[in-house]
This record gives C-alpha cells, sequence and structure tokens, in this order.
C-alpha cells in the first residue's frame, strides 16, 4: 500500500512538471527599429508609403503580427539627429532580436551602440555601410542591409542637369550637415562637376524651417541651379521637397535630384532609388537573421533599378527643351 502511494505521487509529481512545461509560453521574438524621422504613411501591401511603413508592411505578408508571433519596439527621432543615441541606448537594453534602421545617422548610432546584436540598414549610403560592414559581400561586423545609391547616380543628376539646361553654371548643392552621409559634399562631386563645367556651391538646411534661409543664400551666391541630395529630412521629406521646388520654381532655376520623387513633386528632373522598396529588402533580410542566418551570410547589396522622371510642366515653366531621347528613356514623364 505505501509503495503504490508512493509510485502514484511520483506520477502526480511528473505529470505537474510536465503541465507547467506545457504552459510556458514560446518565446517571441524581438524587432528594434530605430527610425531618424516620424512614423510617416502607412505602406499597405503594393502601395508606396515610408520606408518603415513598408518595412513593417513586408514583415507582415512575411507572417510576422506584431502582438502575436513577434514583438516591434518603435523609437523616432522624428528629424532631431540628436535624439538617436539615446533611443539606440533605450532599445538596446531592451535586448533585441535584431535591429532594423535606415540612413547614415541610424546606421553609425546603431553601430555604435551595440557590437552584438545584428543590425540590418536599409538604406543608407555605400560609404558609410562598407565602413561599418567591414566587407560588402561577406560583412565582417554585426551591420548588412542594403545601399541608397552609387556616386555614379549623383553625377548622373549633374549631367543631366547641364544636358536640359547648358546655360547654367553655379549650381547649389543643397545638403543636410547633420548627416554624416553628407560630409565630403559637394567636394566629391567636383571632378564631375568640373567636367561639364560647373562650380558647385555648398548650401546647408537641416530641415524644411532653413529652407527659405537656405534659398536666400543661394540668391546671395548668385546660383543658377539647384541639385538636392536625396536627405532623409530635404528631398527625402515630402512637404519639405515640395517647399524646395517651390522655391526653385520662384527663382526660375532648374532643380535636379538623387531623390526619386523629386521631379514628381515640380522639380525639373529626379533619377534615384525607391527607397520603400528597399525597406522592403530590409525585411527579408530581418526574416532571415530570426530564422538563423548569420550577419555574415547576408551581403551588403546595391540597388540595381533607379526611376528617372521627368516634369515636362516644369520644363515648359523654365523654357527647357527636353529631348525626344530622355522622354524616351524616363520612367515617368509629369504633364
Amino acid at each position: 500500500m505505501i509503495l503504490r502511494r508512493v509510485l502514484l505521487l511520483a506520477l502526480l509529481a511528473l505529470a505537474g512538471c510536465g503541465g507547467a512545461d506545457a504552459q510556458q509560453p514560446a518565446r517571441v521574438p524581438k524587432v528594434a527599429i530605430l527610425a531618424p524621422g516620424g512614423p510617416g504613411p502607412v505602406c499597405e501591401s503594393g502601395i508606396q508609403g515610408s520606408v518603415v511603413g513598408c518595412f513593417v508592411d513586408e514583415l507582415r505578408k512575411l507572417g510576422y503580427v506584431d502582438g502575436r508571433n513577434i514583438s516591434i519596439e518603435y523609437r523616432f527621432a522624428n528629424g532631431v539627429a540628436q535624439r538617436l543615441p539615446a533611443l539606440a541606448s533605450e532599445l538596446v537594453k531592451l535586448q533585441p532580436d535584431v535591429i532594423y534602421t535606415h540612413t547614415v545617422g541610424g546606421a553609425e548610432v546603431a553601430a555604435s551602440a551595440t557590437a552584438t546584436i545584428p543590425i540590418v540598414v536599409g538604406p543608407a549610403g555605400e560609404g558609410a555601410l562598407t565602413r561599418l560592414a567591414g566587407d560588402l559581400a561577406r560583412p565582417r561586423s554585426n551591420v548588412t542591409g542594403t545601399t541608397l545609391h552609387h556616386i555614379e547616380l549623383e553625377e548622373k543628376c549633374l549631367q543631366l542637369l547641364k544636358e536640359l539646361a547648358p546655360r547654367s553654371s553655379r549650381v547649389a548643392v543643397l545638403l543636410n550637415p547633420d548627416n554624416p552621409g553628407w560630409r565630403e559634399y559637394p567636394q566629391i562631386l567636383v571632378p564631375a562637376a568640373s567636367r561639364l563645367g560647373l562650380t558647385l556651391v555648398r548650401i546647408e538646411a537641416r530641415s524644411g524651417s532653413d529652407v527659405p534661409r537656405a534659398f536666400a543664400a543661394m540668391s546671395a551666391a548668385g546660383v543658377d541651379a539647384v541639385y538636392a541630395v536625396d536627405d532623409s529630412a530635404l528631398a527625402g521629406d515630402r512637404k519639405t521637397r515640395k517647399q524646395i521646388a517651390e522655391l526653385a520654381a520662384k527663382n526660375r532655376w532648374p532643380l535636379v535630384s538623387s531623390n526619386a520623387n523629386v521631379a514628381s513633386d515640380g522639380g525639373l528632373v529626379s533619377i534615384g532609388t525607391d527607397i520603400p522598396a528597399l525597406g522592403r529588402r530590409a525585411a527579408f533580410y530581418v526574416h532571415r537573421i530570426l530564422n538563423g542566418a548569420k550577419v555574415s551570410d547576408l551581403p551588403v547589396e546595391r540597388p540595381t533599378t533607379y526611376k528617372l522622371t521627368v516634369n515636362r510642366k516644369t520644363a515648359a515653366m523654365l523654357d527647357v527643351q527636353i529631348p525626344q531621347s530622355l522622354l524616351l528613356r524616363a520612367d515617368e514623364v509629369i504633364h
């Protein structure tokens, strides 16, 4: 009788242990998002939106639902670069499985905050990712992702400007001095500009509120055209992008940009990458890491397709003749 009771108690204890194990919830992966800008527009499947919105939308398409089988932690700097280090530190303390960010500023701050948590960047400048990853083909650090574009694309913008407005000679290069991706600009473009007979003038603006002052500086410098770099706070922000286009049109200056949307919003011509698409690609990288891939197994990718947009309405206002050959090459023509 005593032996039977002992066996019964042992079986009950084993059953209780098994029940406790069964009740332990499966660990939910945690993804941290460090966004230099604000939330931006939601990106529904197949529709353009913010880079972060399209990143999250692509995660959803890959089967990840926040609060169900994944936990997403957001931190938005809302265009204030000085906030990024503190936000990155907050996210690292949460010990996420992977951090997603974009822009050179986001990439550098995230990499400074942790050398162990995988970081997926999508996109950022090629120079910054080369430095942070160590090797684009086989990253030697905890950083991988997608680059924004090549310097050849920016040189192409200047070439298109000279082709369409051959009398242009002094070009304002509008950039954000707080973005480390533009540290070497416009100096890095001087060789190409010299071949085209162009003089580049550095003009700084940190946000839309600085743009009127920046255009006043352009007037004082005697520029006759504007090249807006693809900075997330300037050409990358639609409200600011339209503000830049309106002021360029008011001064009758041709506006070109490596941001693919500038011509759509009033500039003369733009050629650039599909930024939301790169956010979607970054989601696939995160998916791979959550399924066991190492950062070293994920080469940094360069964009392979670009969008060329020509605005005929702006060209007519500026009395610019657009060659038929360029219209045929354009992916989009604004009438």
